[in-house]
């Protein structure tokens, strides 16, 4: 990266404007790591043909920033054609000319054209699109590049701040169909108009992706869409937070007009080789297998007898929610209690005695004040004011608590799981249920990846209502018993054992009786200390 690029980035930064773009500069060793992946066999299968095979290469980064990944590109192509013989200055003339960029703002594009020219003054001008390359189709050439390649913004849909506008919303289904929906990622989406670009005849599409896209539902359209097109040939899981962004994320390398074929994982900024998972990956439900394959998760046949929906109901609240309650939240005062995902720990609300954040404020007993809440606002209070258990999002395992009395309201992101019996035993076997061991395996294996990192979940509504219920009843009342235990416990050794209690009957109510392995692999992801929480 050149001075100046570092220099407008720290501009960007100072402000505001990267987060409202998404834009988060990719380290050299990661642009390096991911163009050995998917630009040096390419240009080494080009360099057997002879120079001018080399000289056609076409390469675009779709959301290109300050140039990172298309002046590596280009440094690499210059390589490869001097090894055949062309003298530097033609060959800087001839690899610069080999790479297209698109970036929405204005003036990063001009410093990429600049850096593009200090290669060669060929390089830049009208390769250097200002744009949008989910919106603006005609500016990128369908199924005319070999390799698509960049880190795409990330924006999170459910923040003001950064979220597309409901007419953008609009115009990209209406370009990409069905396979987005209102809450898809537009880094997902990238895959998509990256998939236009690319050749049909095994062009490759290699974009960073935050680590949700291979589990997380609203991107499911796009995981299936893109596997109708291309084969999932690697995928690259950084497994740490390289970016500024508090999010992990992962690379996927997708080939066009390729059959189907196993799929091969590579780990950590090191790009060290890991397992091949054996068989074509599937479109249906998600990609969390590979990460399950990094993470080694255990192997267990569980008898089941049914899901949660069988007798559940679970209700997820959004941004109307969560902005509607702003002005209404209050340290101190009078009203039902606030509980975040923060003050949720297996069987142990934490609402008093740990601080937490809503909506950008601090506080140690948050209450929501009835009387200030809109009229929706207090029907929406109304019904989740009701007995239930409550479910964190971002955790390794399902962490839950029972609000037997129907005191507690939730705050974005937790979900809200009741029982369709109304008998309050019911609470206790549901939140049994959603953390026991064998549960908590499934969801990774289903899920694994949904939350901000590669060992995070986030469940769905939808997600937690497809999750087994055990056939032993007996054994399933049992870990109940113990859960309440827990739940009652102020004692943190004690509260411990209970659940550990809980968790032996699970396995035991899915058929696995004895299976100390398993829960000790489940307790090893249960938060330890403050200092290991949310």
């Amino acid at each position: 990266m050149s001075a100046t690029a570092g220099t407008h980035e720290r501009a960007l930064a100072e402000r505001g404007v990267r987060k409202g773009l998404g834009a988060y500069y990719t380290p050299p060793d990661v642009v390096a790591g991911l163009l050995d992946l998917v630009l040096d066999p390419l240009l080494a299968e080009r360099s057997a043909d002879g120079v001018e095979a080399v000289a056609g290469v076409r390469i675009l980064d779709p959301a290109c920033g300050t140039g990172n990944f298309l002046l590596a590109a280009v440094d690499r192509i210059a390589s490869a054609l001097m090894t055949l013989g062309v003298e530097p200055a033609e060959a800087a003339r001839r690899a610069v000319r080999c790479v297209r960029g698109i970036e929405i703002d204005d003036a990063t594009a001009r410093l990429c054209r600049t850096a593009l020219r200090s290669v060669h003054p060929d390089g830049g001008g009208r390769s250097i699109v200002r744009g949008d390359a989910l919106l603006g189709e005609r500016s990128v050439p369908r199924g005319s590049f070999d390799l698509v390649v960049g880190n795409p913004p990330f924006l999170n849909q459910l923040a003001s701040s950064t979220a597309r506008s409901r007419a953008d919303a609009v115009a990209l289904r209406a370009r990409f169909g069905a396979a987005v929906g209102p809450y898809t990622d537009p880094a997902a989406v990238f895959l998509l108009a990256a998939l236009d670009a690319a050749r049909p005849d095994g062009g490759v599409v290699c974009l960073i992706e935050p680590i949700g896209l291979l589990s997380a539902r609203d991107a499911g359209g796009v995981r299936t869409e893109a596997l109708a097109r291309a084969a999932l040939r690697t995928l690259w899981v950084a497994g740490e937070r390289v970016f500024d962004a508090d999010v992990e994320v992962c690379a996927p390398v997708l080939v066009r007009g390729a059959g189907p074929g196993p799929a091969a994982v590579v780990r950590g900024r090191a790009f060290q080789p890991g397992p091949v998972v054996a068989g074509p990956v599937e479109a249906d439900p998600s990609w969390a297998s590979l990460l399950g394959a990094v993470q080694d998760l255990p192997e267990r046949a569980l008898r089941t007898d049914g899901v949660l929906g069988d007798i559940a109901d679970a209700a997820a609240d959004f941004r109307d929610q969560y902005y509607g309650l702003a002005g209404a939240v209050a340290d101190d005062d009078d009203g039902p209690r606030l509980i975040t995902s923060g003050l949720i720990d297996p069987a142990e609300l934490c609402w008093g005695a740990r601080p937490c954040r809503f909506n950008k404020v601090a506080y140690q007993h948050p209450r929501v004040v009835l009387d200030r809440l809109s009229p929706p606002m207090r029907d929406w209070a109304g019904r989740r004011l009701v007995p239930k258990v409550l479910v964190a999002a971002q955790t390794r395992v399902p962490e839950v608590v029972v609000d037997e009395q129907g005191e507690l309201l939730p705050s974005v992101p937790v979900v809200s799981v009741t029982a369709r019996s109304g008998d309050p035993a019911d609470l206790w076997r549901i939140a049994a249920l959603l953390s026991s061991p064998p549960v908590a395996l499934e969801a990774a294996r289903r899920h694994l990846g949904s939350g901000r990192n590669a060992t995070a979940l986030r469940l769905s509504t939808t997600d937690l209502l497809a999750l087994p219920l055990p056939p032993d009843a007996g054994a399933w009342d049992r870990a109940a018993g113990a859960f309440r235990s827990a739940s009652v416990s102020s004692d943190p050794a004690e509260r411990r054992g209970h659940l550990r209690a809980g968790a032996r009957s699970s396995c035991e109510a899915f058929g696995l009786p004895g299976d100390d392995a398993l829960v000790d692999w489940w307790e090893d992801r249960l938060p330890r200390s403050d200092a290991a929480r949310r």
